[in-house]
């Protein structure tokens, strides 16, 4: 094991199946060259109450028990033979045990699933995955519901999306040099619904076609800088592509383009506001939302540390 480095942390619920978050968790361990960290967080590091031990050590002990059962369950669902660690963390909530793990543990990638509830391969976040939004200092990574990939699989492409701000821009080129690592290609993607007022007010759609044309060759303008600009990496992507998504509802436009089995998507949360994050107003929370495969969603705080790897490149 020692040419590995770092390691990718999975979030493991107690509660609820987390087969989804392991089998990506274990595909970008492998593709990251690094060590695979299951962690199961408990409430067990709340101080006991003095008038009440006896409850509080039972329910302690009762926590332990369901994160380690969650744990073995979790084990069955790895590729036979690849090592991995297995933690029961107790913090006072999920997100700060995870990030405290993340922190101890070097990691590169924190996972989690989605809610359990969500639609059949889309993304809907949970409370612990909106409120790490806030606070992680590194990439988290979201599997859809349901999410499955083969045992053997590297990831196959990142797609970057792009929104046309210069941040977005600082993040594809983190994207590049993050494909370069991996040995696969890049592609930037632009994705965007058809304009509403034109849907309503029945202007036609050579007009609204024409507009979303517009569209498309203003995002491929700016992409085709950023393209140049990651062919000038001393170690550039395998393959780079540029691509545009539109569709009626955003479900149609991350639908409009094609999707490798073992790719993932990025994006950068700077636009994704703190009532986003939850309501999944905006457009990039939208994206997120509707993937068909898995999320990378770069936070605030840890976008310097990931675009320093585009400097780097």
């Amino acid at each position: 094991m020692s040419d590995l480095s770092g390691s990718v942390v999975v979030g493991v619920s107690p509660a609820h199946p987390s087969r989804a978050a392991v089998r990506l968790g274990a595909l970008l361990a492998r593709s990251h060259r690094a060590h695979l960290v299951l962690v199961a967080v408990t409430s067990a590091a709340w101080p006991p109450l003095p008038s009440n031990r006896g409850a509080d050590s039972d329910f302690r002990e009762f926590a332990t028990r369901q994160a380690e059962r969650a744990l073995a369950e979790a084990r069955a669902w790895l590729p036979e033979g690849m090592h991995v660690a297995e933690l029961v963390k107790g913090a006072s909530s999920a997100r700060r045990g995870l990030l405290e793990v993340c922190e101890e543990q070097a990691a590169v990638r924190l996972v989690v699933g989605a809610r359990a509830e969500g639609a059949h391969h889309e993304i809907e976040l949970g409370s612990v995955a909106s409120s790490l939004m806030q606070s992680a200092h590194l990439p988290i990574a979201i599997a859809p519901h349901d999410y499955e990939v083969a045992d053997d699989a590297l990831v196959s492409r990142v797609t970057a999306s792009y929104s046309g701000s210069e941040t977005s821009g600082e993040l594809v080129l983190g994207a590049a040099a993050t494909a370069a690592k991996f040995g696969c290609g890049i592609r930037v993607a632009s994705f965007h619904t058809r304009p509403r007022g034109f849907m309503e007010s029945g202007v036609g759609l050579d007009v609204e076609d024409e507009v979303i044309a517009e569209w498309g060759a203003v995002i491929r303008q700016h992409v085709t800088q950023l393209l140049g600009d990651i062919e000038g990496f001393a170690a550039p992507p395998e393959v780079i592509d540029a691509a545009v998504g539109v569709g009626r509802q955003w479900h149609e436009a991350l639908r409009a383009v094609d999707w490798l089995p073992g790719e993932v998507l990025l994006v950068g949360s700077t636009s994704l506001g703190p009532i986003a994050r939850v309501s999944l107003g905006s457009h990039a929370a939208k994206i997120v939302r509707h993937s068909p495969v898995p999320v990378v969603v770069v936070p605030r705080r840890a976008t310097s540390d990931y675009v320093a790897q585009a400097k780097h490149a």
